[in-house]
């Protein structure tokens, strides 16, 4: 049986799926060949949801995404789902790439 957490997180990773134009990975990226929770053709997406208040990220959970989007030739998100709102963190060069794209 899913836990409320896996349940909440495979809800959000299949409307944010949606919301790119991308897919769910399968097994949230645990086969070698197809990493990420989320992919589509530009962005890989990693996710990570809780019911609580807060949450602490880990440097290694961050370059994980980033090392594994550079190998696939995607841009890094990480995606996180705190006290019921929906936040991205990218790098800073990708942000500022972004910024300047929609100048």
């Amino acid at each position: 049986m899913k836990s409320e957490g896996q349940k909440q997180s495979q809800k959000h990773e299949k409307r944010l799926a949606k919301k790119v134009g991308g897919s769910k990975t399968a097994a949230s990226g645990a086969f070698w060949s197809r990493k990420g929770d989320v992919r589509s053709h530009d962005l890989l997406i990693e996710h990570k949801w809780t019911g609580k208040k807060s949450f602490s990220i880990k440097a290694l959970e961050v370059e994980k995404i980033v090392t594994e989007a550079i190998i696939d030739s995607r841009m890094p998100v990480f995606g996180i789902s705190l006290n019921n709102k929906n936040y991205v963190l990218l790098t800073e060069d990708d942000f500022l790439e972004m910024r300047e794209k929609l100048q």
